[in-house]
């Protein structure tokens, strides 16, 4: 296990963690002769001592009957086989802070090109937005086609992307024919706007 310790800290130093900062999860992998899967328990720190070992099969037992309904605790002639022994290096990071989207500027348009959104439809006339230039409280109303670098999402018509305080586009559909109750069907744009 200390060789296996050694290594993550080596990979986490070549990450920059500081050796302070980083911290090591040691688990095991084991299960009863003739299994064909494996029960993951944790191991204390420290040597690998017989304490050690026999706290790591009594915590498999336990997980054992907790996962499957019964274990081999009392059968002494039921061996349990060591499968693998992990160390998990962990290098904790720091959250970024999210920044608020600017509410300055308008949603205008950057061109305008015929698109179909249905194949028995006619081609529609469709504004065309580019999605950095959307400020926070924009909306934006279907027919359209918002761009960006990494992504399209075309706004088709009865729906409007509404530009939230952290540049999140939220798509609505507004269908005049449903009840106002089922109206809301929001579903987010997954990626901040860098």
């Amino acid at each position: 296990l200390d060789v296996l310790q050694s290594r993550a800290g080596t990979a986490l130093r070549a990450e920059h963690f500081a050796a302070a900062d980083q911290r090591f999860v040691r688990t095991a992998d084991l299960r009863y002769f003739g299994q064909a899967f494996e029960v993951r328990v944790p191991l204390a720190d420290g040597d690998f001592t017989p304490a050690v070992a026999d706290r790591a099969v009594a915590a498999f037992h336990d997980a054992h009957e907790q996962l499957y309904g019964y274990c081999f605790r009392d059968r002494l002639e039921q061996q349990v086989e060591w499968v693998n022994l992990r160390i998990t290096g962990v290098g904790p990071i720091r959250r970024p802070d999210l920044r608020r989207a600017p509410a300055t500027g308008t949603a205008r348009p950057t061109g305008e090109r015929p698109v179909c959104f249905d194949a028995g439809a006619d081609y529609a006339p469709t504004s065309i937005y580019w999605r950095p230039d959307l400020p926070a409280g924009a909306v934006v109303t279907g027919p359209a086609v918002i761009e960006e670098y990494g992504a399209t999402v075309p706004l088709h018509p009865g729906f409007t992307a509404a530009v939230d305080g952290y540049g999140n586009l939220v798509v609505e559909r507004k269908d005049a024919l449903q009840p106002e109750s089922e109206q809301e069907g929001r579903l987010p744009y997954i990626g901040a706007r860098s």
